[in-house]
């Protein structure tokens, strides 16, 4: 999503931090690309039932760590 990238930037990740964070699902073509279209991701508000942020792996609990 646009909007996503397009937030990570601003919050200062470098172009590198992105594509490890989408685990390279996006790629710099991809960031430039979502940059070029800014000015058509207009957010008003983000959607509440659907997270849309990247994936990230659950930490195990340590209750099956220690199984």
């Amino acid at each position: 999503m646009v909007w996503i990238v397009l937030d990570q930037l601003e919050r200062g990740l470098t172009w590198g931090d992105i594509v490890g964070e989408w685990d390279g699902k996006v790629s710099e073509t991809g960031i430039a690309e979502a940059i070029a279209i800014a000015d058509l991701a207009v957010i008003h508000e983000p959607l509440k039932r659907f997270h849309a942020g990247p994936r990230r792996k659950r930490a195990r609990s340590t209750a099956a760590i220690a199984a």
